[in-house]
């Protein structure tokens, strides 16, 4: 054995202990960070002739890995995010439905509507509980009204989240590419690649979340990703995807929607969330977290359908059956608003049986035009006619009158102007012969305009029915989504809200098992690939005693080649 030999041994020895210094310092530098393997340096014996001493030398780096966790962890990745975008949107509807059945807004105020109805039935001459009818009435439509704007708002939210989330996979991908050109490239004994290996891994982790993939190796660790459905999504270069407002698609083929492709990730939640079958020969989807969008709009249509039909024993068809407690009226009604080529004109119409003494007055912009019944009057017609001749006697009123049968026509004298009619007859305002509700969908549907404006008053003898009708549990509701019989007009909002929050209840415990399975996995993952610490510590105990043989064999070298000079020298 030569000394240079020798020496060369030593050399070697220090460089790879060195090199493997180096790696348990990464190893320990990151070993709280999920996105980072343990890495090993592989060593291999040198044979430097049949005379010389063996050496070291370094073989290879190698990165910590077990396939079966890794893919399992990309699957409940996948999972979580559709379970986790599930969760957040339904409990956005369940936001604006109420936390629970017993606080949501949509029944209890059916039940303080129905309960006006009953006061207004034991006091019919409360003006206090028409109020009340009204005003409930009302709040019940403006919440129909708000719930209808926030399920759309939430549809556009959810709309502009795929877009998001669709470029967000795109630049993903993209990455992925890019890694693969470059781990195609890497020394596989160099310590680059392992680096670039761990990068991948978290890459692909970050795509699972938006689309459930597989992976497929290719030459020198790079990977060719697919859906389980065997979409490609990169192979080569990345496929772009798009979204159209309805349908993802891919760059490959603009024409063919993808979103069958896909089956998991939080893409493919949003895509159920906003899925709309209507129209087509599919039954709506039973799944809590699809085509919530659509059930929530076609439910909340059907409870206006409900309330405004005059098919059978209605809320509308009990109240415009009944009769007027009025025994003479004058009610108008405004047929045309005012427009720049045209000016506003209504139509007074008088009704009932006239009587001398009854007063009948007129109340155009504020000004009150008031005649009463004299034994002479026989007719209302004649009324008309004295009504119109007390309006026109007013030229600075901008409004003219002309006298039908039993009516008065009012217009104005300007177009593009609108003016104000109020009638009373003997202190009365005319009553709502019908329609307490007017509009056909949720965003149409409102208390009846003559009603919150105060020129036209309730059905006194409408309570009673009105009042049966709404407590009735005898009502079928269907709707996409939800079918229920034998029910109140409450049951339907109580079976429209409770169904919204048992979904979003039943998502919320599926969101969070995904979640506890994922982290389950993960810390597994972590334990078999990720730094152990006590092992690190105890490889550096290794280090520093092969270390330390290393540097006392180069002071002897140093003492044999001292020696040897002093020897020489002589």
């Amino acid at each position: 054995m030569s000394l240079t030999g020798a020496l060369n041994a030593a050399v070697a020895s220090l460089r790879v202990n060195q090199a493997s210094i180096q790696v348990l310092s990464a190893n320990i530098a990151h070993v709280n960070d999920p996105n980072y393997t343990k890495k090993t340096l592989n060593r291999e014996s040198l044979v430097l002739g049949e005379t010389q001493i063996g050496s070291v030398g370094i073989a290879s780096y190698s990165t910590a890995v077990n396939e079966s966790l890794r893919k399992q962890m990309e699957s409940l990745i996948a999972r979580n995010g559709t379970s986790g975008a599930q969760n957040e949107y339904m409990s956005r509807i369940q936001q604006l439905l109420g936390t629970s059945s017993d606080q949501a807004a949509l029944p209890n105020l059916l039940s303080q509507f129905t309960s006006a109805w009953q006061t207004l039935q034991a006091t019919p001459e409360s003006k206090a509980a028409q109020t009340a009818v009204i005003r409930y009435g009302e709040q019940l439509s403006d919440e129909i009204s708000r719930v209808a704007a926030g399920i759309d708002a939430v549809d556009s939210e959810a709309k502009d989240d795929i877009n998001q989330s669709v470029g967000q996979l795109n630049g993903l991908l993209e990455q992925v590419f890019e890694l693969n050109v470059r781990l195609r490239s890497a020394s596989e004994v160099g310590s680059e690649r392992t680096e670039l290996l761990d990068q991948r891994d978290a890459l692909v982790r970050e795509v699972a979340k938006y689309v459930d993939v597989r992976t497929v190796e290719r030459d020198n660790g790079a990977i060719a990703l697919f859906t389980p459905a065997g979409l490609s999504l990169v192979d080569g270069p990345p496929s772009k995807l798009s979204y159209d407002g309805t349908n993802l698609f891919r760059s490959e083929d603009p024409a063919t929607p993808i979103d069958a492709m896909l089956r998991d990730g939080k893409i493919r939640a949003l895509l159920d969330f906003r899925l709309d079958n209507t129209g087509k020969a599919v039954p709506v989807s039973s799944d809590p977290g699809t085509e919530v969008i659509r059930k929530m709009r076609s439910q909340l249509d059907a409870v206006v359908k409900a309330l405004t039909s005059t098919v059978g024993s209605t809320f509308s068809s009990v109240y415009d059956a009944a009769g007027t407690s009025l025994r003479v009226s004058a009610a108008f009604e405004t047929t045309v608003k005012a427009q720049a080529n045209s000016a506003q004109y209504s139509t007074v119409r008088l009704t009932g049986d006239l009587r001398p003494g009854d007063v009948f007055e007129v109340e155009i912009n504020d000004r009150i035009f008031s005649y009463t019944a004299l034994e002479t009057d026989t007719t209302l017609d004649g009324i008309a006619a004295k009504l119109a001749a007390l309006v026109n006697g007013d030229t600075t009123l901008g409004v003219t009158a002309l006298a039908g049968a039993s009516s008065l026509q009012l217009t104005g004298t300007t177009t593009n102007t609108a003016f104000s009619v109020k009638t009373r007859v003997n202190g009365e305002l005319p009553e709502l012969l019908t329609g307490f509700f007017t509009g056909t969908d949720r965003f149409t549907f409102q208390v009846n305009q003559s009603l919150l404006d105060g020129t036209q008053q309730l059905k006194k003898n409408s309570a009673s029915d009105v009042v049966n009708s709404l407590t009735s549990t005898d009502r079928t509701f269907v709707a996409a989504g939800l079918a229920i019989s034998g029910v109140s007009y409450k049951g339907m909002l109580t079976g429209l809200t409770g169904t919204a929050i048992a979904n979003a209840k039943s998502i919320s415990d599926v969101a969070k098992f995904n979640t506890e399975s994922l982290a389950q996995t993960e810390q597994r993952y972590q334990a078999d690939v990720g730094v152990n610490l006590d092992d690190e510590l105890a490889n550096l105990q290794v280090l520093q005693n092969a270390y330390a043989a290393s540097a006392r064999l180069l002071t002897v070298i140093q003492t044999l080649f001292d020696t040897l000079q002093a020897a020489v020298s002589r």
